[in-house]
């Protein structure tokens, strides 16, 4: 029941008149005629002040001037001597004002008089009776609060204020339903297009130009969820065709996988016949040729050995990168140690290596996993460059990227193979049907730069080929905690 926006909106409007009207009301109530006895009673006493500079036994016409201007204050006085004859009243019936207010409360007069305030439900009075010594002699001070059925106006201004608010929340409570209703209009329409939407309809659009800006912005953003819907369900169904395609290639890459391994198992028994064949020669030969049998064996399994690693690579690759410890990593840092580590491997072969570092280009990632894809880049570009060749490093700022890239001089990729050199199962066929290995150290780039959320590339350049990955930069805290 209370869902409705025009009852919600009618309920919020009675809440707010009686949290306004209301308590307007009881704050009225309880302090008008507090503040009401706080304000007249500093008149009263600022009177009596003033009434102490008076001369009693020669009243001017200022004197007589500031009786009357208090009296505008809805005051009365009542001032007589100590034989009781009146210096001042304020009404004419001297005698028997003077034996009211003073004779009768002559032991309740001081000289450092206090407000009396007598109040009731429908009188209020205040009174001031002070004794005022001048020139030896003692002169009688009442002053009284003129208006005695102050509390009865204050009772009906309540109700007044009462009757205010009845009438306000009838009113208001009109007035906010057609508003209401007027204001759920276009809220009801956007909801006539969202149930279109529902039901793949994408015809109705919800109206943009209504009469409240917010109502025109959702408008505006159903129109274009409409679209992009629109557009989803034709990318859907066109690419249904192709998900039949990927299966397709899924298969095909899995025989790929099976013909990979049992390659890989043909090479494994050529070192191992190798290796038997030559241990066996190893009794029949002299001690001076033991050496080279031995040199054979040991290039034999150093083969064997980097191609089981490989295989592990790609299974903890594959397997076990969720398990990665994400940090902030300094790449530059890790590029020198890189390049530290092979510069007696770069000088063998003679090779001028060429850097462009940037400084502070943070990622934030696994380090042990992105030094294993800088390695396969550079690794990859020793084995492709001749001797005396050139190789080139950059590390650069790239927007919210951080750019790596190792060029290597020599000979250019084919078109054709730019795609295929990333998979770990491709195998390139050549005429005559000899084939060619191709190695996984690009397909751990390619996991490895993909799993941190990068994206990675090659290039052929003028002189030889230039192989590139990007990673998003690291957050400043993580930098900070380095």
């Amino acid at each position: 029941m209370f869902k409705k926006i025009s009852i919600r909106l009618i309920i919020l409007e009675w809440v707010f008149l009686a949290i306004i009207i209301g308590g307007s009301i009881v704050l009225y109530g309880i302090f008008a005629p507090a503040y009401y006895n706080y304000y007249k009673g500093k008149v009263i006493m600022q009177a009596f002040e003033d009434i102490k500079e008076t001369d009693f036994m020669n009243l001017s016409d200022e004197d007589i001037g500031m009786f009357l201007e208090y009296e505008k204050e809805n005051l009365s006085f009542t001032v007589a001597d100590e034989e009781m004859q009146s210096i001042y009243t304020t009404k004419s019936n001297e005698d028997r004002v003077i034996y009211r207010n003073i004779v009768l409360k002559l032991d309740q007069f001081s000289e450092e008089p206090k407000i009396i305030s007598k109040n009731s439900k429908r009188n209020s009075n205040l009174k001031l009776l002070g004794i005022v010594k001048q020139e030896g002699l003692s002169y009688y001070v009442c002053i009284q609060d003129k208006v005695q059925n102050v509390y009865s106006s204050f009772q009906f201004t309540e109700k007044f204020m009462l009757v205010m608010f009845v009438i306000a929340l009838a009113f208001g409570s009109i007035i906010m339903y057609f508003l209401a209703r007027n204001f759920a209009r276009p809220i009801r329409e956007m909801a006539r297009v969202a149930e279109g939407l529902a039901e793949r309809d994408f015809r109705e659009k919800a109206e943009e130009n209504g009469a409240y800006e917010e109502m025109n912005h959702l408008a505006k953003c159903i129109n274009s969820m409409s679209e992009q819907l629109q557009d989803y369900v034709e990318q859907i169904e066109e690419s249904r065709e192709q998900l039949l395609d990927q299966n397709i290639q899924k298969e095909r890459m899995e025989k790929a996988r099976k013909d990979f391994i049992a390659n890989v198992s043909h090479e494994l028994k050529t070192p191992l016949a190798v290796i038997s064949s030559q241990i066996e020669m190893l009794q029949y030969v002299q001690e001076e040729e033991r050496k080279y049998y031995m040199d054979s064996i040991q290039e034999e399994v150093t083969k064997m050995s980097e191609m089981v690693g490989n295989l592990l690579d790609v299974s903890v690759i594959e397997h076990h990168m969720e398990q990665t410890k994400m940090e902030a990593v300094l790449m530059d840092e890790v590029v020198n140690y890189m390049l530290m580590k092979y510069e007696a491997l770069f000088k063998k072969k003679k090779l001028n290596v060429y850097t462009e570092l940037e400084k502070n280009c943070y990622v934030q990632g696994d380090r042990e996993y992105i030094e294993q894809a800088m390695n396969n880049f550079l690794m990859n570009a020793f084995e492709h460059t001749e001797n005396y060749g050139d190789i080139r490093i950059y590390l650069k700022n790239k927007e919210e990227n951080i750019y790596f890239a190792v060029f290597n001089q020599g000979n250019l990729i084919p078109e054709n193979d730019m795609e295929k050199i990333w998979k770990s199962f491709w195998m390139k066929e050549y005429e005559g049907g000899a084939a060619a290995h191709a190695g996984i150290g690009l397909y751990i780039v390619q996991s490895v730069i993909h799993f941190h959320g990068g994206k990675c590339g090659v290039e052929n350049k003028e002189e030889g080929v230039e192989f590139w990955f990007m990673l998003p930069k690291s957050c400043e805290e993580e930098q900070k905690k380095l």
